[in-house]
């Protein structure tokens, strides 16, 4: 990270150039359909939906014009009777603009036909499944109002993917039938049912793995005797993917047998290769260029262990680490993660070299939230205002967290919340003894076509004096992904000679709102906030603000940001991170 003096007028000239770059040709190059008349929205854009005038050019010959006449009436006679308008009067009109022909179509819906009855009836055993049952009530058929044709082909549709996803292998609809009174302007949907009985999963095969059986059949989301249900196949199916112990997973239901009433179902598996190369690039303005090789072993034996071995080698911060993972019952959701790693990191604030060794006990819950129970070992030698010191800490802990987002890259909706206890004490063989919690929390939300994003983070700790502190344990703010417009780890309590030492707590925060230019470009405006400190009395909070632009890259959005400090005469400052926003 570097202040922007001289190449400040360069960087606005190259951010400049990034947007203009960015945005696109917003040009017609075909005919433009304007509605007027009495349709509401919903009859207008179910108009839209049908009535395609991409196929013809923005000056269509002359010749063509009768051809699109008819496809426009036709369409939208259609699509006004899909919304319950038998008896429409539809006119046309042309006239060009900006080069281009525009079409007119002047809407008088008529009055609507009305759903006067629904007769919709369920036998068999599925007359006693609730999915059913919930079908029906899911529809909000429109009785009494106007009729919608959409209600009754979803509902049909979906009556009959459930008959064959839930192991109703002999279910029909003995009656299905829409019948419209034009001239009483009454409608009537009927929906008959027939489901027969409902079938069982049968004999499971599981073929192609050298894993050992107990932990290949953990991966199973049905059992052998339960009613037949194709969603859980699917979920099966990417619980096995999901393990990372398959390249590929075929899952198959056999022909039922009709006097077992049940399911048979195959699963054939092919094993991931044992070894694989982990290799990464990246940057970012605290870290500068970053590179990460290792090496990892999917299956260490037969009962899924996994080894992995890596580096990562920036401009601040050197190290290495390995950690070898044990599935426990619950492969899925349970696990045993031992590992150790070294790290040397050099910043304006600190030096640190240090080493630690532990184990983690990971459960998620059935909940979707992460449990996460450790015991570390930590030495470390640090440096910190010219003072050199050494500390040797065993510090258990435990994490909680969930993130919850509607794309795991690129979300619309989502949050992220987690909150950490760990401790020291000089009696478990510590040279200090402290206890510390943080919590940190994100939540973004669509907002007027973009997405705000506020961000959290708080830090406690409870010790007699920061100084008994490694460098690795005390809180620092400024950065990337801290404040933004001030150096990374900049900001904090500070020794008489003025260099930054870490506090004991942490409050930072942020507000964003990014909105799209193109699909894959996005301008962001921002405010962050907050500080390091030792007592709430001395709380002194940082603001700044700024702006930057996102590219939905593949692997996730990269940030190209300017911000400075608000409250007091700073140059701006360039950061530039990349990774998922949750």
């Amino acid at each position: 990270m570097q202040d922007l003096r001289a190449p400040q007028q360069t960087t606005w000239l190259a951010t400049l150039l990034l947007m203009l770059l960015a945005m696109p040709a917003f040009a017609d190059d075909a005919p433009q359909l304007r509605i007027t008349g009495n349709a509401s929205d919903a009859v207008s854009d179910n108009i839209r939906a049908l009535v395609d005038l991409s196929r013809y050019p923005c000056e269509p010959p002359t010749a063509q014009y009768g051809l699109i006449r008819r496809q426009i009436l036709a369409n939208s006679q259609q699509a006004l009777q899909a919304m319950g308008y038998y008896e429409s009067t539809l006119s046309l009109s042309t006239d060009r603009e900006d080069g281009c022909v525009r079409v007119t179509l002047d809407v008088d819906t008529g009055p609507a036909v009305i759903l006067q009855r629904a007769d919709i009836r369920i036998g068999g055993d599925a007359a006693n499944d609730p999915v059913f049952n919930q079908l029906v009530a899911n529809a909000q058929l429109a009785i009494g109002q106007r009729l919608q044709h959409d209600q009754y082909t979803a509902l049909k549709k979906n009556l009959q993917q459930h008959l064959i996803s839930r192991g109703y292998v002999q279910g029909r609809l003995t009656r299905h039938r829409l019948s419209v009174d034009t001239r009483k302007r009454l409608a009537t949907m009927t929906l008959h049912v027939d489901s027969g009985p409902r079938y069982d999963f049968g004999a499971i095969t599981i073929t192609g793995s050298e894993l050992k059986d107990k932990l290949v059949n953990a991966y199973l989301g049905f059992t052998q005797g339960e009613p037949f249900n194709s969603k859980q196949l699917l979920e099966t199916q990417q619980a096995f993917l999901g393990a990372g112990y398959f390249s590929a997973v075929r899952v198959q239901k056999g022909t039922p047998d009709d006097s077992t009433r049940t399911i048979p179902v195959s699963i054939t598996l092919t094993d991931n290769n044992r070894w694989s190369l982990l290799a990464g690039v990246g940057a970012s303005t605290d870290t500068g260029p970053r590179v990460r090789l290792g090496v990892e072993n999917r299956r260490v034996n037969r009962a899924g262990h996994r080894f992995r071995a890596e580096t990562e080698v920036s401009q601040v911060q050197q190290g290495a680490g390995a950690s070898y993972q044990i599935p426990l019952k619950d492969p899925q959701r349970e696990r045993l993660d031992f590992h150790t790693s070294y790290v040397n990191e050099v910043t304006d604030s600190k030096d640190n070299e240090r080493w630690t060794t532990g184990a983690d006990y990971i459960v998620e819950l059935q909940n979707r939230w992460v449990t996460t129970t450790s015991l570390t070992y930590l030495r470390e030698t640090y440096e910190i205002a010219e003072e050199v010191d050494q500390a040797e800490l065993i510090i258990p802990g435990f994490q909680l967290s969930r993130v919850k987002a509607n794309d795991p890259i690129y979300p619309s909706f989502g949050w992220r919340l987690s909150s950490k206890i760990r401790f020291a004490n000089r009696n478990l063989s510590s040279t200090a003894s402290f206890v510390q919690l943080t919590g940190n929390g994100k939540i973004l939300f669509p907002l007027l076509g973009g997405r705000v994003l506020v961000r959290g983070d708080l830090g406690y700790t409870e010790v007699t004096d920061v100084r008994e502190l490694p460098a690795s344990i005390r809180f620092f703010a400024g950065g990337d992904s801290s404040v933004r417009g001030f150096a990374y780890e900049s900001l904090g309590p500070r020794a008489d000679n003025g260099e930054v030492i870490g506090g004991r707590h942490l409050a930072t925060g942020s507000l964003e709102y990014d909105h799209p230019i193109t699909e894959k470009w996005h301008l962001a405006v921002f405010t962050d906030g907050g500080n390091a400190f030792n007592d709430f009395d001395d709380f002194e909070i940082r603001r700044s603000a700024g702006f930057g632009i996102r590219w939905r890259s593949p692997l996730g959005p990269i940030r190209l940001d300017l911000a400075r400090a608000v409250d007091e005469q700073r140059e701006w400052r360039l950061h530039l991170s990349m990774g998922p926003d949750l």
